[in-house]
Protein backbone atom coordinates (compact mmCIF):
# COMPACT_ATOMS: atom_id res chain seq x y z
CA UNK A 1 0.00 0.00 0.00
CA UNK A 2 1.03 3.45 -0.87
CA UNK A 3 2.23 6.06 2.18
CA UNK A 4 0.36 9.06 2.55
CA UNK A 5 3.78 10.85 1.58
CA UNK A 6 4.11 9.05 -1.76
CA UNK A 7 0.36 9.43 -2.95
CA UNK A 8 1.15 12.98 -2.53
CA UNK A 9 4.32 12.71 -4.61
CA UNK A 10 2.13 10.68 -7.29
CA UNK A 11 -0.52 13.86 -7.42
CA UNK A 12 2.09 15.86 -7.57
CA UNK A 13 4.19 15.08 -10.31
CA UNK A 14 2.13 12.36 -11.65
CA UNK A 15 1.31 8.71 -11.87
CA UNK A 16 5.31 6.73 -11.58
CA UNK A 17 5.33 4.74 -14.16
CA UNK A 18 6.39 0.82 -13.69
CA UNK A 19 9.39 0.78 -15.23
CA UNK A 20 12.19 2.99 -13.70
CA UNK A 21 13.56 5.85 -16.16
CA UNK A 22 16.81 8.20 -16.49
CA UNK A 23 15.86 11.84 -16.88
CA UNK A 24 18.98 13.97 -18.40
CA UNK A 25 18.81 17.94 -17.22
CA UNK A 26 20.81 21.08 -18.30
CA UNK A 27 20.96 23.43 -15.28
CA UNK A 28 22.04 26.11 -14.22
CA UNK A 29 25.12 26.31 -11.82
CA UNK A 30 22.69 28.62 -9.10
CA UNK A 31 21.09 26.15 -8.52
CA UNK A 32 23.09 23.00 -8.20
CA UNK A 33 23.21 22.47 -4.59
CA UNK A 34 19.42 22.49 -4.08
CA UNK A 35 18.80 20.38 -7.46
CA UNK A 36 21.48 17.98 -6.98
CA UNK A 37 19.73 17.37 -3.36
CA UNK A 38 16.15 17.42 -5.11
CA UNK A 39 17.28 14.59 -7.59
CA UNK A 40 17.66 12.44 -5.05
CA UNK A 41 14.86 13.10 -3.10
CA UNK A 42 12.89 12.40 -6.42
CA UNK A 43 15.07 9.32 -7.02
CA UNK A 44 14.28 8.03 -3.96
CA UNK A 45 10.55 8.60 -3.89
CA UNK A 46 10.15 7.81 -8.05
CA UNK A 47 12.55 5.62 -9.02
CA UNK A 48 13.35 7.57 -11.55
CA UNK A 49 17.65 8.78 -12.39
CA UNK A 50 18.09 12.36 -12.94
CA UNK A 51 21.57 13.17 -14.49
CA UNK A 52 22.44 16.74 -14.71
CA UNK A 53 25.03 18.80 -16.65
CA UNK A 54 25.68 22.61 -15.54
CA UNK A 55 26.60 25.46 -16.88
CA UNK A 56 25.71 29.25 -16.37
CA UNK A 57 22.73 30.46 -17.48
CA UNK A 58 24.40 32.35 -20.87
CA UNK A 59 26.08 28.85 -20.99
CA UNK A 60 23.26 27.21 -21.45
CA UNK A 61 21.56 29.84 -23.67
CA UNK A 62 24.46 28.74 -26.29
CA UNK A 63 24.60 25.16 -26.18
CA UNK A 64 20.94 25.27 -26.53
CA UNK A 65 21.05 27.24 -29.44
CA UNK A 66 23.56 25.30 -30.54
CA UNK A 67 21.36 22.12 -30.55
CA UNK A 68 22.70 20.40 -27.48
CA UNK A 69 19.22 19.14 -25.76
CA UNK A 70 18.21 16.93 -22.89
CA UNK A 71 15.08 16.12 -20.99
CA UNK A 72 15.07 19.09 -18.92
CA UNK A 73 16.35 22.63 -19.10
CA UNK A 74 16.12 24.53 -15.88
CA UNK A 75 17.57 28.05 -16.51
CA UNK A 76 16.99 31.71 -16.07
CA UNK A 77 13.30 32.57 -17.01
CA UNK A 78 15.00 34.69 -19.98
CA UNK A 79 17.11 31.85 -21.37
CA UNK A 80 13.69 29.12 -20.66
CA UNK A 81 11.75 31.94 -22.78
CA UNK A 82 13.96 32.00 -25.63
CA UNK A 83 14.58 28.64 -26.22
CA UNK A 84 10.53 28.33 -26.29
CA UNK A 85 10.83 30.79 -28.94
CA UNK A 86 13.16 28.89 -30.82
CA UNK A 87 11.43 25.79 -30.81
CA UNK A 88 13.87 23.62 -28.35
CA UNK A 89 11.40 23.81 -25.28
CA UNK A 90 7.58 22.44 -24.87
CA UNK A 91 5.96 25.78 -23.81
CA UNK A 92 3.15 24.08 -22.01
CA UNK A 93 5.54 22.61 -19.50
CA UNK A 94 7.18 25.64 -18.25
CA UNK A 95 7.00 25.98 -14.77
CA UNK A 96 8.89 28.76 -12.47
CA UNK A 97 10.60 27.22 -9.89
CA UNK A 98 11.96 30.07 -7.63
CA UNK A 99 14.26 33.04 -7.77
CA UNK A 100 17.43 34.19 -5.91
CA UNK A 101 19.23 37.46 -4.92
CA UNK A 102 22.57 38.87 -5.23
CA UNK A 103 24.61 39.27 -2.38
CA UNK A 104 28.01 40.31 -1.43
CA UNK A 105 31.42 37.96 -0.16
CA UNK A 106 34.65 38.15 1.57
CA UNK A 107 37.26 35.61 2.47
CA UNK A 108 36.43 34.06 5.83
CA UNK A 109 37.61 36.03 8.80
CA UNK A 110 37.99 39.31 6.76
CA UNK A 111 36.49 42.27 8.39
CA UNK A 112 33.25 42.24 6.78
CA UNK A 113 32.43 45.77 4.69
CA UNK A 114 29.63 48.07 4.96
CA UNK A 115 27.32 46.55 2.22
CA UNK A 116 24.05 48.06 3.80
CA UNK A 117 23.90 51.12 1.66
CA UNK A 118 24.96 52.24 -1.97
CA UNK A 119 27.38 54.89 -1.12
CA UNK A 120 28.55 52.19 1.41
CA UNK A 121 29.06 49.57 -0.87
CA UNK A 122 30.75 51.83 -3.48
CA UNK A 123 33.43 53.10 -0.47
CA UNK A 124 34.14 49.49 -0.10
CA UNK A 125 34.48 48.78 -3.66
CA UNK A 126 36.98 52.09 -3.72
CA UNK A 127 39.16 50.17 -0.79
CA UNK A 128 38.94 46.85 -2.15
CA UNK A 129 41.69 44.96 -3.80
CA UNK A 130 40.16 43.08 -6.03
CA UNK A 131 36.28 42.58 -7.10
CA UNK A 132 35.43 39.29 -8.36
CA UNK A 133 32.27 37.84 -10.37
CA UNK A 134 31.33 35.37 -13.17
CA UNK A 135 30.58 35.55 -16.29
CA UNK A 136 27.23 33.69 -15.46
CA UNK A 137 23.90 35.68 -15.44
CA UNK A 138 25.06 37.45 -12.01
CA UNK A 139 28.12 38.92 -13.60
CA UNK A 140 26.38 40.62 -16.32
CA UNK A 141 24.42 42.25 -14.07
CA UNK A 142 27.33 42.94 -12.08
CA UNK A 143 29.00 44.89 -14.72
CA UNK A 144 25.64 46.49 -15.34
CA UNK A 145 25.63 47.86 -11.60
CA UNK A 146 29.23 48.83 -11.77
CA UNK A 147 28.84 50.83 -14.87
CA UNK A 148 25.86 52.83 -13.38
CA UNK A 149 27.57 53.31 -10.37
CA UNK A 150 30.81 54.89 -12.74
CA UNK A 151 33.06 52.39 -11.03
CA UNK A 152 33.74 50.50 -13.93
CA UNK A 153 37.05 52.93 -15.30
CA UNK A 154 38.23 52.96 -11.73
CA UNK A 155 37.64 49.28 -10.81
CA UNK A 156 39.22 48.25 -14.43
CA UNK A 157 42.68 47.21 -13.23
CA UNK A 158 41.01 45.14 -10.27
CA UNK A 159 37.67 43.28 -11.65
CA UNK A 160 38.20 39.78 -12.30
CA UNK A 161 35.63 38.30 -14.20
CA UNK A 162 35.84 34.12 -13.86
CA UNK A 163 34.01 31.65 -15.96
CA UNK A 164 31.85 30.91 -13.03
CA UNK A 165 31.05 31.83 -9.18
CA UNK A 166 32.48 29.07 -7.82
CA UNK A 167 35.52 29.60 -9.66
CA UNK A 168 35.57 33.75 -8.64
CA UNK A 169 34.77 32.41 -4.89
CA UNK A 170 38.05 29.76 -4.87
CA UNK A 171 39.72 32.92 -5.93
CA UNK A 172 38.55 35.29 -3.52
CA UNK A 173 38.95 32.15 -0.53
CA UNK A 174 42.20 31.86 -1.35
CA UNK A 175 43.05 35.44 -1.60
CA UNK A 176 45.02 37.34 1.30
CA UNK A 177 44.26 41.51 0.80
CA UNK A 178 41.05 42.98 0.78
CA UNK A 179 38.83 41.28 -1.75
CA UNK A 180 35.21 41.08 -2.06
CA UNK A 181 33.40 38.79 -4.39
CA UNK A 182 29.03 38.83 -5.93
CA UNK A 183 27.60 35.95 -6.33
CA UNK A 184 23.93 34.60 -5.94
CA UNK A 185 23.33 34.39 -2.51
CA UNK A 186 22.95 30.50 -3.02
CA UNK A 187 25.95 29.93 -4.64
CA UNK A 188 27.99 31.97 -1.98
CA UNK A 189 26.17 30.23 1.08
CA UNK A 190 27.73 26.85 -1.00
CA UNK A 191 30.81 27.69 -0.61
CA UNK A 192 31.08 28.91 2.65
CA UNK A 193 32.70 25.88 3.36
CA UNK A 194 35.83 26.42 1.27
CA UNK A 195 36.31 29.92 3.10
CA UNK A 196 34.24 32.58 2.07
CA UNK A 197 31.42 34.44 4.09
CA UNK A 198 28.07 35.75 2.98
CA UNK A 199 28.55 39.69 4.05
CA UNK A 200 24.98 40.37 2.91
CA UNK A 201 23.00 41.01 -0.32
CA UNK A 202 22.97 43.64 -2.41
CA UNK A 203 21.65 47.14 -0.75
CA UNK A 204 18.15 46.78 -2.17
CA UNK A 205 18.59 50.36 -4.43
CA UNK A 206 20.50 48.19 -6.66
CA UNK A 207 19.55 44.71 -5.91
CA UNK A 208 18.73 42.17 -8.78
CA UNK A 209 16.35 38.97 -8.28
CA UNK A 210 16.31 36.49 -11.66
CA UNK A 211 13.52 34.16 -11.95
CA UNK A 212 14.50 30.46 -12.85
CA UNK A 213 12.28 28.12 -14.91
CA UNK A 214 12.06 24.69 -15.82
CA UNK A 215 10.66 23.22 -18.76
CA UNK A 216 10.74 19.99 -20.40
CA UNK A 217 12.75 20.43 -24.19
CA UNK A 218 11.85 19.19 -27.64
CA UNK A 219 12.80 15.67 -28.63
CA UNK A 220 12.60 14.24 -25.00
CA UNK A 221 12.57 10.77 -24.73
CA UNK A 222 11.90 10.55 -21.08
CA UNK A 223 8.13 11.62 -21.64
CA UNK A 224 5.89 12.47 -19.05
CA UNK A 225 8.71 11.45 -16.41
CA UNK A 226 10.29 14.55 -17.58
CA UNK A 227 7.41 16.20 -17.12
CA UNK A 228 6.56 15.30 -13.89
CA UNK A 229 10.26 15.89 -12.45
CA UNK A 230 9.61 19.47 -13.98
CA UNK A 231 6.27 19.66 -11.69
CA UNK A 232 7.86 18.11 -8.49
CA UNK A 233 10.53 21.27 -8.56
CA UNK A 234 7.61 23.48 -7.97
CA UNK A 235 6.11 21.78 -5.03
CA UNK A 236 5.91 22.95 -1.66
CA UNK A 237 8.01 20.31 -0.46
CA UNK A 238 10.95 21.02 -3.50
CA UNK A 239 10.60 25.09 -2.35
CA UNK A 240 11.67 24.42 1.23
CA UNK A 241 14.23 22.48 -0.45
CA UNK A 242 15.60 25.71 -2.25
CA UNK A 243 14.75 28.22 0.57
CA UNK A 244 17.35 26.26 2.38
CA UNK A 245 20.03 26.73 -0.07
CA UNK A 246 19.13 30.81 0.12
CA UNK A 247 15.95 30.72 -2.86
CA UNK A 248 12.90 32.66 -2.39
CA UNK A 249 9.72 31.55 -4.09
CA UNK A 250 8.64 33.02 -7.51
CA UNK A 251 7.17 36.49 -7.50
CA UNK A 252 3.68 36.19 -6.27
CA UNK A 253 3.99 32.79 -4.63
CA UNK A 254 5.11 33.77 -1.28
CA UNK A 255 5.24 31.48 1.62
Amino acid sequence: MLTRALISLCLAVGAVPAAAATVSALATRAIEVALVRLAAQYREQTGHEVTIRFDTSPGLARRVAAGESADVLVASASVVDQAIKDGRVVANTRLEIGRIALGVATRRGAPPPDVSSVDALVAALRRADAVLYSQGTSGLYIEQMLAKLGLDAQLKENAVQTPSADEALGRLAQGTGNEIAFATISEIRANEPKGVSLVGPLPPAVQNSTTYAAAVMMGSTAGEVAHGFVRFLATPAAMDIMASTGWQPPFGQGR
